[in-house]
């Protein structure tokens, strides 16, 4: 074969060069190329078309591989597949399309969308607790923290009159001479009596014995970055108020506490083992001091 190549009046050196030059330019062109080409994530994509409301199973999601840009922090990588199945749809998902983080309502978008929070606790809500609200008496908002447990305590001292309609009494002749008798009630009907006064407000009552998670804090002066100074901060007032974790159940119970409640204190607690109470009355607090008076008199004796 070589001969045939040198009778042809090829050189052979000529070609083994122009044989590798034309190599390490083609191996030079491919790494240029390839440097000049951005990187690829795998990222999750939807194998149909998701709506609002739609729970994701994992037939719906499949691995795509897709260029890094700048959205590419938005997008949910491949491995995190588990913190998607089960969560909803809060936006719409196109077929094919990466899915966004604050499109879902998962574990995986913890952090991205306040709501996500919820697909971990069915049944509760967020609520917002107003920290400027006149009747409401708490910490600053700067001393709370995503994740720390507050107990709310609503203080009612006076009962809501009731919308009553008189009944009209059928006219009497009474003979000036006649005097009513007047029936003495019982000890115990006096002691009932007593009791049902001593039941009603003013009353001090724990909401949530067991307290309830801040899930965040809304509100406070946002730092910015300033030339001369670094630790400046924004003075942009704007309402403060704890996003918390309450169940369904309570959130007409601490709306209406938020309008009806003289006071609201909001304290933070350690743990939530606290046991139930009925209610602490101003009859309850009287007694505390007369027990308590008691006790010091008779050890004085």
């Amino acid at each position: 074969m070589l001969k045939r190549i040198a009778s042809t009046g090829v050189n052979l050196v000529v070609l083994g060069v122009s044989v590798g030059i034309f190599l390490v330019a083609f191996i030079a062109l491919n790494a240029l190329g390839a440097a000049q080409k951005p990187p690829t994530i795998s990222v999750l994509s939807t194998t149909r078309d998701l709506n609002i409301g739609d729970v994701i199973t994992a037939n719906d999601l499949v691995v795509k591989t897709v260029f890094q840009d700048d959205n590419a922090s938005l997008y949910i990588p491949g491995e995190e597949v588990t913190g998607v199945v089960g969560g909803i749809v809060a936006q719409p998902i196109g077929s094919g399309q990466p899915i966004f983080r604050n499109a879902i309502v998962a574990s995986a978008a913890e952090g991205t969308r306040l709501s996500a929070v919820l697909a971990q606790f069915p049944g509760h809500s967020l609520f917002p607790l107003p920290l400027d609200a006149m009747n409401l008496v708490s910490p600053d908002a700067e001393a709370f923290l995503p994740g720390d447990l507050i107990g709310v305590t609503v203080v009612i001292s006076t009962r809501p009159q009731q919308m009553s309609t008189p009944t009209p009494m059928p006219e009497l002749v009474i003979d000036p001479g006649y005097v009513e008798p007047t029936a003495q009630p019982s000890s115990l009907e006096l002691e009932q009596a007593d009791a049902i006064n001593r039941s009603f407000p003013p009353l001090a009552k724990d909401l949530f014995p067991m307290g309830v998670r801040v899930i965040a804090v809304q509100g406070l002066p946002q730092q910015t970055e300033s030339s001369e100074d670094s630790g400046s901060f924004n003075l942009d007032t704007q309402p403060k108020m704890l996003i918390l974790l309450v169940p369904n159940e309570s959130r007409e119970v601490l709306s209406l506490a938020l309008q009806q409640g003289d006071r609201l204190v909001v304290s933070l607690m350690a743990r939530g083992d606290e046991t139930p109470s009925a209610g602490f009355t101003y009859w309850d607090f009287e007694d505390l001091f007369k027990q308590d008076r008691e006790e010091v008199l008779g050890g004085g004796q």
